[in-house]
């Protein structure tokens, strides 16, 4: 059975009984804890001990960070800590962050920023009992300063860390569960919706069926053939809504287009590509037009299986039905 993977980082002398608490803790919730001291980490061969550890962060689920009054050893001789590393490579893959600091720490870092903007106090000579460099109060500006997952609580002992942890993993169990239940709960009403329209469609066609004229009958038979095609759904794209009578009259894309006040724009460039106002690429143009002679074809089949022409149903309709040929040539 998986088990979440706790990566547990801080300075490992000045934390040690705080690190072996939290094995001990993370093991008693059944998952497992990995650090650095516990041989968890693998030391490849071919790696700086320190990337080893960063190695190791991207298969856990979770990362606690324990910063106390200890810098700790540089990374790889850069001026950040490994700790520091180890935080930034948690937040580069968005690992969850549980961050706690000690609160002695804390406290001394609330007085290291009072006096930040103190020109009469100089920070370099002043002593902080708690902290063996200031550069650990960058650190924990860095912490509070994320965009985000940048809670940072101060702890007094290990009975505060196991206290925080249990709240928020118990936590993000119930954020986790009432998410999965809210998806399913919106799956259950895309469902439902779906079998609804399914029947206010199926309702509707024996509604035609029962009380329609056959003309009425052609026009939802061919509407629904339209519906499927590509090139239809580009030109209504462009704000134009061509009709059975618009695919008649015309026998191309283009023309169509242009009887509706849509001049197309054929670009000469790789993709394939419409905007609103109707520039389309040469790929897209030779793909839609392709499909509108196809969805033309079709619709004429339709109209020979129903025991009439496009001649007789243009016939029994106005040349431009109003409010649509003419209302979209004003508006092209």
């Amino acid at each position: 059975m998986a088990t979440p993977r706790v990566f547990i980082s801080s300075t490992c002398y000045d934390l040690k009984y705080i690190r072996e608490n939290l094995r001990y803790f993370v093991k008693t919730l059944g998952y497992e804890p990995i650090l650095s001291e516990d041989g968890s980490v693998f030391y490849s061969p071919a790696l700086h001990t320190h990337d080893a550890c960063l190695t190791e962060i991207p298969n856990t689920q979770m990362f606690v960070l324990i910063i106390g009054g200890r810098y700790g050893g540089k990374f790889k001789e850069l001026d950040s800590s490994i700790t520091n590393a180890e935080y930034r490579e948690a937040v580069r893959l968005k690992i969850p962050v549980f961050a706690l600091v000690d609160s002695a720490v804390y406290n001394e870092h609330h007085l290291y920023l009072k006096n930040a903007k103190n020109t009469d106090v100089d920070l370099t000579k002043l002593v902080f009992p708690a902290v063996d460099s200031t550069k650990v109060f960058d650190f924990i500006d860095e912490v509070r300063g994320s965009t985000i997952n940048n809670a940072l609580v101060p702890f007094r002992d290990f009975g505060d860390i196991e206290s925080y942890l249990r709240q928020q993993w118990a936590a993000m169990m119930f954020d986790f569960l009432s998410q999965r239940n809210e998806g399913r709960r919106v799956s259950d009403t895309l469902a439902t919706l779906a079998e609804m329209n399914s029947r206010i469609e199926i309702l509707s066609k024996q509604i035609l069926v029962s009380v329609g004229t056959e003309d009425a009958k052609i026009d939802a038979e061919l509407y629904e053939e339209m519906l499927t095609s590509e090139a239809i759904r580009d030109l209504a794209y462009c704000k134009v809504r061509p009709t059975p009578v618009h695919v008649f009259v015309n026998s191309s894309y283009r023309a169509c287009a242009k009887s509706l006040g849509l001049n197309l724009k054929i670009l000469e460039r790789e993709g394939s590509s419409i905007s609103p106002n109707g520039e389309i690429s040469r790929y897209r143009f030779t793909k839609q037009s392709a499909d509108y002679r196809a969805l033309r074809q079709n619709m004429l089949a339709l109209l020979k299986a129903r025991g009439t022409t496009a001649e007789k149903y243009l016939g029994n309709r106005p040349k431009a039905m109003p409010g649509e040929l003419e209302h979209d040539e004003t508006e092209g």
